[in-house]
């Protein structure tokens, strides 16, 4: 005999129980964005907002720098 063992939660986010559907309504958002421009383009997206603004006084990365308005911006910008 088998067990087999069920998860419940949405596998993308791993917060919300489900019975019904695959992914939870939020998460089902985000996939649907993703199919309207890709995955690398919502990635590249969430990094530059979330990452940039967490992390602004700690990076260490030559790629960006502050602009006159103190805002982050690729150095390829300015060229």
């Amino acid at each position: 005999m088998f067990i087999i063992y069920m998860s419940f939660t949405c596998p993308m986010c791993r917060e919300e129980y489900l019975f019904i559907s695959k992914l939870c309504s939020k998460c089902d958002r985000i996939r649907f964005i993703m199919s309207c421009y890709s995955r690398d383009k919502v990635l590249e997206v969430v990094e530059k907002v979330f990452l940039i603004e967490k992390f602004k006084d700690e990076i260490e990365d030559e790629k960006y720098i502050k602009n006159e308005n103190g805002k982050w911006i690729e150095k390829e910008c300015l060229d």
